[in-house]
């Protein structure tokens, strides 16, 4: 199905796959035998109570905390590590893999009746959006630490991803998920004469600059290269580089910045500077190691699960790719964690969100433990200047690169629609550069979709 282009494959493959020692699963959940859920303490008041949590150890906290989560391979790890720092307190996770919805379908349930409700409750950046915007469902974390101080310490936009539409901040990401032009160096020294990054990168600094530079290939390449696989790489970059999101006060909103892309795709489709893929296929997937197809949207989790995953063995470590910047920051996925605003269990499971965020230390351990690129900025600054963290990949320190754009990404523009407004966008596209309607059609037949979608939520003018 067209709709698959940039589903939640693209979301899921960091859920489940952005860890080391991670393969991406849908497993069931890790239960444990344990008593029942038993209060802990009440929530501390930000106020008062924060130099007595400075002062108490880990080891003085017990009870039960209750996890849910969508991806079991992602969310032990992160829970062992956990218990291992807080030895007196139990742990149950609860893992519902999210095929067809199913794990949005319990926790949504279960907040409306009250009833099973867990304590910390994952979201991945598909739907985080509406979980956040969910009556009763998120405590406000500003209630333990200043939004302005929480901005501080962790990369800002995914402060801004957990907030909801009313400015209150519910959910906290451990991961940092910047992207940028991910490129064959071979290709990049034939055809352009070096694979220098900061000169890779002003290949793409503009419009013009991407379609010339996929005109360059092709003609180079007496048509055998490609600028990129699909349409999907370069639409990731042009939705990152937006300043309003799908939806603004409401109303259906198109940004400048998908009107230029539009253009572009169609500029390099008839100039056969692009491959047609849809993401996520095997075509897609084996393109990574051929000298065809030339650069690739990357993720921070993008470099061991695309590049390194769809490389033979002897491929791998080899330094045979490089990051680029893009036309402007993005971002490509993350999983958030936010508590219930009724569990009985608030001081736990604001331990808990604290100790994967805030903890400098537990940053930087669980960085170079499992390949994660973590959200706290201190431990960010540390490892970029790490030679431990050179990637054999690309060879490049992902800190070192990613740590300055981080900054840069709007995080505002999401909003709880966009799977939606996304993949009716894609649908489009995809007949548009097929040569099936032409472009004023092709925006008729989009807004068709999103009207039909989702015409009793938000307005389509």
């Amino acid at each position: 199905m067209n709709s698959k282009f940039l589903k939640r494959a693209a979301s899921l493959a960091l859920s489940g796959l952005m860890l080391t020692s991670l393969m991406a699963g849908c497993g069931g959940g890790s239960s444990n035998p344990e008593p029942t859920n038993a209060p802990a303490t009440q929530a501390p008041a930000a106020s008062t109570d924060q130099g007595q949590q400075a002062e108490k150890k880990r080891e003085d906290f017990t009870g039960k905390l209750i996890i849910a989560h969508f991806n079991k391979d992602e969310s032990e790890p992160l829970i062992q590590t956990f218990k291992e720092a807080y030895p007196n307190v139990q742990v149950e996770l609860q893992v519902t893999a999210d095929t067809n919805g199913a794990y949005q379908t319990l926790i949504t349930t279960a907040l409306r009746s009250g009833q099973d409700v867990p304590d910390v409750f994952a979201a991945e950046s598909a739907f985080v959006k509406r979980f956040v915007n969910l009556p009763d469902a998120y405590e406000d974390l500003s209630k333990f630490m200043s939004v302005d101080e929480l901005k501080s310490k962790l990369v800002p936009y995914t402060v801004e991803i957990g907030t909801d539409d009313n400015g209150v901040v519910r959910a906290l990401s451990h991961q940092a998920t910047a992207a940028a032009v991910g490129y064959k160096r071979e290709m990049a020294k034939k055809y352009f004469g070096t694979d220098d990054p900061e000169k890779i990168g002003e290949l793409f600094s503009s419009a013009e600059k991407i379609v010339e530079t996929g005109k360059k290939l092709v003609q180079e390449s007496g048509g055998k290269a490609k600028l990129f696989p699909g349409m999907a790489e370069l639409m990731r970059m042009y939705l990152g580089a937006r300043e309003k999101g799908w939806v603004v006060d409401g109303k259906l909103t198109i940004d400048d910045k998908v009107k230029e892309f539009v253009k572009i795709a169609k500029q390099l489709r008839d100039a056969g500077a692009e491959g047609g893929m849809e993401a996520w296929t095997p075509q897609w997937s084996a393109a990574v190691e051929d000298d065809i197809h030339f650069a690739y949207a990357i993720p921070t989790w993008g470099i061991p699960w695309i590049i390194d995953v769809n490389q033979s063995e002897a491929n791998k470590g080899k330094g045979n790719w490089g990051l680029a910047k893009a036309p402007a920051p993005y971002t490509w996925g993350g999983t958030w964690f936010g508590m219930y605003s009724k569990s009985p269990n608030k001081e736990l499971a604001w331990e808990f969100i604290k100790f994967i965020t805030l903890d400098e230390e537990q940053s930087v351990s669980w960085a170079k433990k499992s390949g994660d690129f973590i959200s706290n900025r201190a431990a960010i600054e540390k490892l970029s200047t790490d030679p431990e963290m050179i990637s054999k990949t690309i060879n490049q320190n992902p800190y070192e690169f990613f740590g300055p754009m981080i900054t840069g990404i709007n995080g505002r523009i999401i909003t709880q629609y966009d799977d939606q407004i996304t993949n009716a966008f894609q649908d489009a596209m995809l007949s548009y550069l097929a040569g099936n309607t032409n472009e004023d059609q092709m925006w008729a037949q989009f807004k068709d979709q999103v009207r039909s979608d989702l015409g009793d939520q938000i307005t389509v003018e």
